[in-house]
């Protein structure tokens, strides 16, 4: 068993774990933050990601989800996406890397 902490900056990305294809890794972003620019990003496998505190919102070429702590968003290895966090932002994504 491991226990996995990741650091408490303010604004994060970080790996905490990978071993053979599958990665974890922790995430903080600030208010009005829009990963990749708005551009879309290629899942590089499958995705769970996490929400632990506060809104993201989650965008694919085909439509927008905004999620939050208590729920889970789940994508596939054929999905592309890029996040705005609606307020200070933090997750975990747990990826299979195909």
């Amino acid at each position: 068993m491991q226990i996995l902490t990741g650091s408490h900056d303010n604004e994060v990305h970080e790996h905490l774990y990978e071993s053979g294809q599958r990665r974890i890794g922790h995430r903080k972003l600030k208010k009005n933050t829009v990963t990749n620019n708005g551009k879309f990003h290629p899942v590089p496998g499958n995705i769970v990601l996490i929400p632990l505190k506060g809104t993201v919102k989650l965008t694919t070429p085909d439509q927008e989800y905004t999620i939050q702590s208590g729920q889970v968003a789940v994508l596939e290895s054929t999905d592309s996406f890029y996040l705005t966090a609606i307020s200070d932002v933090e997750f975990i994504g747990v990826v299979d890397i195909k």
